[in-house]
């Protein structure tokens, strides 16, 4: 045992085991030498990676560039072995998967103070207010981006995040490069909430390049340090200096630093519990090992999850007091003998809530085996339209969406109880313009119409049904309500603008400062907009459309829209409208 220059002990039986356990693996496991392979099927928690072969072979490429040279993966295997287990604790705390602990790697190759061309810092790289919404303290004393053990929650309730829009953690994974918007572009839809992706050349390359990451690394986690280090934690550090620790500890100053540059001066603030990083050699307490996953996981049994269409009538009767999230709303299931008096104690709220969450009136009886609202529905849906099915009622859409009856039939300039015909487009997060007929769109029915008076025989014309769900359609919304799981970050890449601007607009006093239901405004508002620029006003003529408009004072149809107070695109001749003239 011996003392190296920076007061450390070092062991010679430490070095030793390190050196055979890279022969073990040299020999008879591809970790060194020749590429460590990529399986054809692989785990993200529950969600099972089918690798076909073209993909496999990009992947392997970046397999095999990782492991080109030995002596910077040598580095790179210690920071794994010496900050996983952290990360692991952090993001097991918070249920998100133990794979995505290698992106660590990919983004900041594990170095405490890496900064990107994009200003983005740390272990897991993000950027100053970013790092604020997770809840990472970020001022000139303190930058918990830099500390292994803040990061990785803060990085964990991002994952969340992202998973509880995808519901799909490799779509969360790129999410995390791209953010939830622009990940869209890289996503179909359909595998939302998917427990099987297909990954292929096309997929996209930052998830294949964390499947690499996984690859070449899984096998090298729980190694030993090459020179015997591990970390150990100290959460009661508060109103201490690294000085002060590193006396306590006995540790050289200069190397307690080198672990703890997220303090940045001065002494550990008492505001809260920050995680100390002491180094340490000689005996490792297991909690200080990293766990080694390998790549071919057996699939877990996934969580059962009861959803309305697959309730039967033989469920026990445990499911029958089921409580589950649906379309973001807590929801009770019904029992066979429920009646509003039983359901609505069950679910302890009172009768007349319970009547009012769910559209229902006095009479209305309770359907056994069905779900039922406990909170109030919402004003309005993610999804822009819905195309009626034979024989649905706007209350069923209502139900089946979460949304408010009588805002469901506001929004389409219609009564709670007219009925629907077939194909109509029902528009769910906006209203139907007032000069803007009913849409329909035809149903192809297969059933043979044996008898004409069957038929129906209203002609439906097939229209093209307008998409208002886009993210050009996105940038006119003017208010968000906030969801369950939604926090400033989300909302700001939802609709493509910064934190910043949303606190700024909302007077608002903090990043965490909203709750569900909470409406905010996440577009700027005319006096802002307009700031710095001369308003004018053009006398609209006769044939003159929005978008001549636009092009003629070099604004967007939204802007004239906005600055207008307009809800339609309809224009008559002499009509006044406020444009920008030149500055």
């Amino acid at each position: 045992m011996k003392t190296d220059h920076r007061g450390l002990t070092t062991t010679a039986g430490s070095i030793k085991i390190r050196k055979l356990l890279i022969i073990i693996l040299w020999i008879f496991s591809p970790v060194f030498g020749i590429a460590q392979q990529v399986p054809g099927e692989m785990m993200i928690g529950d969600l099972k990676l089918h690798i076909n072969e073209s993909a496999r072979k990009q992947i392997q490429q970046e397999v095999d560039r990782l492991k080109r040279s030995p002596a910077y993966f040598d580095i790179l295997v210690d920071r794994v072995n010496l900050y996983f287990p952290f990360i692991e604790r952090e993001h097991r705390k918070r249920g998100v998967p133990d794979q995505i602990k290698f992106l660590a790697i990919q983004e900041s190759a594990l170095i405490s103070d890496a900064v990107s061309s994009a200003n983005a810092v740390g272990f897991w790289q993000f950027k100053d207010f970013t790092g604020r919404e997770v809840g990472l303290q970020v001022d000139r004393k303190v930058d918990e981006r830099l500390n292994i053990v803040s990061s990785s929650g803060g990085s964990a309730e991002y994952f969340k995040t992202n998973n509880f829009y995808f519901d799909n953690w490799a779509y969360a994974v790129i999410a995390y490069q791209a953010g939830a918007a622009g990940a869209k572009k890289h996503i179909n839809e359909k595998y939302y909430g998917a427990k099987k992706l297909n990954i292929t050349k096309n997929t996209y390359w930052y998830l294949k390049k964390f499947i690499a990451h996984v690859v070449a690394f899984t096998p090298s986690v729980g190694l030993p340090h090459a020179e015997g280090i591990w970390l150990d934690e100290v959460t009661n550090a508060g109103g201490k200096s690294l000085e002060q620790i590193a006396k306590e500890h006995k540790v050289d100053i200069e190397e307690l630093k080198k672990y703890n540059k997220w303090l940045k001066k001065g002494r550990v603030p008492t505001d809260k519990t920050y995680s100390v990083l002491i180094p340490k050699t000689g005996s490792r307490p297991e909690n200080t090992i990293a766990s080694n996953n390998n790549v071919r996981l057996k699939k877990k049994k996934p969580e059962e999850k009861i959803y309305p269409t697959e309730i039967k009538p033989g469920i026990s009767k445990s499911d029958r007091v089921t409580i589950i999230t649906l379309n973001g709303i807590p929801a009770i299931l019904s029992g066979d003998s429920d009646n509003i008096h039983s359901i609505s104690a069950r679910a302890e709220i009172s009768e007349n809530k319970f009547r009012k969450y769910n559209d229902m009136f006095l009479g209305d009886r309770i359907e056994p085996n069905e779900f039922y609202y406990i909170k109030k529905k919402k004003r309005k849906s993610k999804v822009g339209i819905h195309i009626v099915q034979k024989g649905e009622t706007l209350w069923e859409v209502s139900r089946k969406y979460g949304i408010r009856l009588k805002k469901l039939a506001k929004k389409n300039r219609i009564s709670m109880i007219d009925p629907l015909k077939e194909g109509r487009v029902l528009w769910m997060d906006k209203t139907r313009p007032a000069g803007e007929p009913a849409a329909y769109y035809k149903v192809e029915d297969t059933k043979e119409v044996k008898d004409e008076s069957e038929a129906d025989t209203e002609e439906i014309k097939p229209i093209e049904v307008p998409y208002v769900d886009s993210s050009a359609e996105r940038r006119k919304v003017k208010i968000h309500t906030v969801a369950k799981g939604e926090s400033l970050w989300s909302i700001s890449r939802l609709y493509e603008i910064k934190v910043d601007d949303i606190l700024r607009w909302n007077e608002l006093p903090d990043p965490n400062a909203i709750n569900i239901g909470q409406n905010i405004q996440v577009k700027a508002p005319i006096e802002e907009a307009s700031a710095g620029k001369s308003i004018i006003t053009h006398t609209v003529k006769s044939g003159e459309t929005m978008y001549a408009i636009s092009r003629k004072y070099g604004m967007t149809v939204d802007e004239i829209m906005d600055l207008n107070e307009m809800e339609t695109f309809n224009l008559n001749a002499g009509q006044e409208l406020k444009v920008y003239g030149e500055d």
